[in-house]
């Protein structure tokens, strides 16, 4: 059942015995495949109302395809600095935008040089907070569709997203749109749990053989220590949250309920229902939120690797910078 016809849409979630009152946040089905084009549209055409010509980002896939698209629109050029083991599904969406992808080891040390170097803004979320502003969105779209809730899962690495949805939260409660906030729930899985940590780091310890075995990659090239970390932990206790390490194979078990249900999403959003499947085991909740946050990638498009750039080094890079 959809709450709203546009393709940020709420959905109703699939009837899992005890669980009759989740619903799903789609985020996985906006233009460019993730919540990412909340903060890039916004970045962007903030960029564009101020003149700026280029602009830089660091990416893990999904925040670079937003980008590239949003300023391919807005006639801004942009390079985009990726690691080697990105994901060859992320990169061939990221072409057909036609940035400048420059692969290498050190991409986010890079690309703060070049930011540095050339005055180029970075866009990158976890640094950029102008970001927050448009995950805000995110929470004013939930109040719009469904009014108050109880609880709210997502997954977080920067935690830009979840910032800006405990802001947006705050805005309403000091506006008196609710009476109180819901319950702010931040999953993190894989190696990143320096939210989580705060909250079970006995549990986190003892399951870091387990992590060597096996691999969902929720998460996998995240910020492992985000500089958002106090913001994050304030919203999760004020609101009477939590945040929670979920294991792989408690991902793995969210995916194979999703996908028996026709719901195909990342890593990281399967992550996201693990949580709300971990701590609603006893249905407390009337009314839960799951913020998918992208979609599954399982397309590889064609990659033109005469158009990627290689560089390890700033000279590399100044070397590209001048020859485009």
């Amino acid at each position: 059942m959809s709450l709203g016809g546009g393709i940020n849409s709420i959905h109703k979630t699939i009837k899992i015995k005890s669980f009759k009152n989740i619903y799903f946040k789609r985020e996985d089905e906006n233009k460019c495949g993730s919540l990412k084009d909340r903060s890039l549209a916004y970045q962007v055409s903030l960029a564009k109302q101020n003149n700026l010509k280029s602009l830089v980002i660091s990416t893990s896939g999904n925040a670079g395809i937003s980008a590239a698209a949003y300023c391919q629109k807005a006639g801004i050029k942009l390079y985009i600095f990726i690691s080697p083991e990105t994901e060859k599904a992320k990169i061939a969406p990221m072409q057909k935008y036609e940035p400048e992808i420059i692969k290498s080891k050190k991409a986010i040390r890079l690309a703060n040089y070049l930011s540095a170097k050339y005055k180029i803004k970075n866009l990158r979320p976890s640094v950029d907070n102008d970001s927050i502003e448009g995950f805000k969105s995110i929470a004013f779209e939930i109040f719009e569709e469904l009014g108050e809730i109880d609880a709210l899962f997502t997954f977080v690495t920067s935690g830009s997203s979840f910032a800006g949805i405990g802001r947006a939260y705050k805005y309403l409660l000091e506006n008196k749109e609710i009476k109180k906030m819901p319950r702010l729930f931040a999953a993190q899985s894989g190696d990143i749990f320096s939210v989580a940590g705060e909250f079970n780091n006995m549990e986190i310890s003892q399951l870091e053989g387990e992590q060597a075995l096996v691999r969902l990659q929720a998460g996998r090239f995240g910020v492992k220590d985000t500089r958002r970390k106090k913001e994050i932990i304030n919203f999760i206790k004020s609101s009477g949250g939590s945040g929670m390490y979920v294991t792989e194979n408690e991902v793995g078990k969210a995916k194979d309920i999703l996908n028996q249900n026709n719901i195909h999403t990342s890593a990281e959003g399967c992550a996201s229902f693990a949580g709300v499947l971990k701590i609603n085991k006893e249905n407390k909740f009337k009314k839960i939120v799951c913020v998918l946050s992208g979609k599954a990638r399982d397309e590889i498009g064609e990659i033109d690797e005469s158009r990627i750039y290689k560089a390890e080094s700033f000279n590399e890079v100044g070397g590209i910078v001048s020859s485009i």
